[in-house]
This record gives C-alpha cells, structure tokens and sequence, in this order.
C-alpha cells in the first residue's frame, strides 16, 4: 500500500490550524462584543462554549466508532461544510438563546472535525509507527499555531470590522481551507483507510474498557491541568503585582512552547524515541513546570514554568494518537480514542470553573501544587504504559 504524499499531511495539518483557530480560538476574542451585543454576561456567554465542548465530549465515543469503519473523510467532510454554514449563522445571531442553539451545532462539528478525526485519517494511512508518529507531529505542529495566527486576526478583525463581518470572514477561510483539504488531501488519506486490520487487545464484544482507562487517565489529568493552568497564570502573575500585559506574555509561552518537541519528531527525532521519553518524560516535564509555578513569585518565574509546562504538553499531545493504535489496533483505536477523548473533553469544560473555585479557597500557588501532585501520581502509571508489550515490540518510535 502506498502511503499519501508528504503535501496531503501538511494539508490536513494546516486545515486544524484554522478549524482549531475559528471554533477554539477566536470565541475568547469575540465573548466581549458578543455579551455588548446580546445584553449578556461573561457567565453566560462563555456558557454556550462550555456546552459546546461538552456536546463535543459526549459525541466522541460514537465519532470513534464512525473512524473504524473507515469513515474519516466523510466525517471530517461533513462536519466542515455544516460548520460553514454555522458560522454565517452566528454572525446573525440576536438572542442568548439561538446562541446557545447554535452552539449545539458547532459543539458537534468540534467533535467531527478537530484532532481525533485528523489522527484517525493518519493512523489509517502510515502503517510503520515511526512513520506515522512524523506525520501526526506534523498535523499538531501545524495545528499548534492556531492560537498564534488567529488570536490577533480576529482581534484585528473585530477591531476594523466589527465581530459580525469578522465571523463572516472566518466562515470563508474556514470554506476555502476546506475546499483546499477536499482537492489536495481528503482523496489521498481516503484511499489509504484500512478496514480490515487485525485487532489488539481487543475482546469479542468490544475494546478493553478496563485497558482504556489505564491508557487514558494520564491524558485526562494533563488535560484538565492544561486548563487550569490556562485559567490561573494570568490572574496568578497580576496578582503578584505584575502587568496584564506582562501577564499575557507569559501565557503565551504555554503555545509557542509546544511546538518545539512536535518540530524534533518532525525532523526525525521519532528514529531514537522510546515510549518511555514520548510517555513518562512529558508528564514530569508539565508536573515540573507546576511546581516552579506553586513555589515562585518573580515573573521569570512563572515564564520558565510555563515554558516547561509547554514543552511537555507538546510532546503528550502526541503520545495518545501513537500509542492507542499500537496497543488496541487500528481497527478499534477510535473507539478507544473516542473514549478517551470523551473524558478529556469533560475535563476541558469544567476545568476552569473547578479550579478557579479551587484557588479562592486555597489560592493559585496551593492549586498549582496539587495538580503536580496528580501528575506526580500518574507517572508511575504512564511508565507501566510505556512497558506495555504492544509498545515494547514496536521498537523505537
């Protein structure tokens, strides 16, 4: 079997960027102009993105499904041209209550169109573990610069257009990245789709539901402590006296802080990686990070936890995408992604809310400990992971 140009992965790749900028992204930048507009709080703006998240959460176990039957182009498809015209839909919008309407709508296509349809279509087409951790490096090195692009596009748009025409322009990005994605990638990662691939780890009635959430409770405490720490830094830094300025400087560096790690396995630093490195080192470079985060004050501080938070999210961004199809096979790793995903999405949406009551109690220095605590605690799970026996054959990634 022939594997998809090297072009149709970069495709896919930049296509997350804009679909993870247009539905993620840009909502922090238009809440503000939304809540003028509709008479509405914060609360009850960033509402509706909540329940987008979790509609997209609870999804992902029947999305999973869908990928191993080998449905990943019709499902990343379908969920691009009905978020295009979701998002022309917003910009209309008039009413707290069709906002939330709507947001059922794009809190679905979240769930067809971002990461977990993308690396289904690339776990399908690179048989060779190697191979395929490169070209999901790619798709998240790519995708990782949503936040770096359309963050200040749609504050500029929202600045000289105003934020109704800015969502009409991002629903035409989004429409021509699609049609991109339909002529340069979509035919060759269809075609590559494997159906019929032996199973792991694996029972007659289905995936080991006690397995996967061995695999996945890692995942799901990195995730919720990437939320919190994206929920805390900012009131944590102005809190020791420092600018909002300086403040969100620091942010930053939680992404661009990610894409060095995913650019190293790009360019081929997979050929010495152990599961191991792509395993336990991320969980203990992110619990390390915290821990300069719960015992510092200075601004230089908080930057190098960040950064070093940063780089260990990088990494495990990737790990889960590689490892699921190794231990559970290609044939079942979306539903045990799916699974997997689904609770990570739950931690996605009420993270924040969790952690901010959390750290009125106990303050953000209290709260950043702990969570290095949980990874600390996961760690010895995540080695016993990396030796699984479906891992330890596979060899260096």
């Amino acid at each position: 079997m022939s594997t998809p140009r090297p072009s149709a992965v970069a495709v896919l790749g930049a296509a997350q960027c804009v679909y993870w900028g247009i539905l993620y992204y840009a909502f922090s930048v238009l809440m503000v102009p939304l809540r003028n507009a509709l008479g509405a709080t914060d609360a009850a703006i960033a509402g509706a993105f909540s329940m987008g998240l979790a509609i997209s959460a609870l999804l992902a176990p029947r999305v999973g499904r869908w990928l191993d039957q080998g449905q990943g182009a019709a499902v990343l498809r379908s969920g691009a041209l009905v978020a295009a015209g979701l998002l022309l839909v917003w910009s209309k919008v008039e009413s707290l209550v069709t906002l939330y309407a709507l947001w059922v709508g794009l809190g679905a296509c979240m769930a067809l169109v971002l990461y977990e349809t993308a690396f289904a279509l690339v776990t399908r087409a690179y048989t060779d573990p190697g191979t395929r951790l490169r070209a999901l490096a790619v798709v998240t090195v790519l995708g990782g610069l949503a936040s770096t692009l359309f963050l200040p596009l749609a504050g500029m748009g929202v600045t000289h257009l105003g934020w109704r025409a800015t969502l009409q322009a991002l629903a035409v990005a989004w429409l021509l990245m699609t049609l991109c994605l339909e002529r340069f990638a979509l035919p060759q990662l269809r075609t590559q789709e494997q159906p019929d691939l032996p199973v792991v780890a694996s029972t007659p009635k289905g995936i080991d539901r006690r397995l996967v959430r061995w695999v996945g409770t890692p995942f799901v405490a990195a995730t919720f402590t990437a939320m919190a720490l994206t929920t805390l830094v900012v009131p944590h830094v102005v809190s020791q006296g420092h600018s909002l300025e300086q403040a969100a400087w620091v942010l930053a560096a939680l992404g661009v802080m990610q894409l060095p790690g995913r650019l190293w396995l790009w360019r081929g630093g997979h050929l010495a990686l152990s599961p191991h490195a792509l395993l336990v080192a991320p969980l203990a470079l992110q619990m390390l990070g915290l821990t300069l985060l719960g015992t510092t004050n200075g601004l230089a501080g908080a930057f190098l936890g960040v950064a070093i938070f940063g780089t260990g999210a990088g990494l495990h961004t990737l790990a889960r995408p590689w490892i699921v199809p190794l231990i559970f096979g290609v044939e079942t790793a979306g539903r045990a992604n799916g699974t997997i995903a689904q609770s990570q999405g739950f931690a996605r949406a009420c993270g924040p809310f969790v952690v901010a009551s959390a750290s009125g109690y106990f303050g953000s220095h209290a709260v950043f400990l702990i969570l290095s605590i949980a990874l600390l605690a996961c760690c010895p799970l995540a080695y016993r992971l990396s030796c699984h026996r479906q891992l330890a054959a596979s060899g260096p990634a």
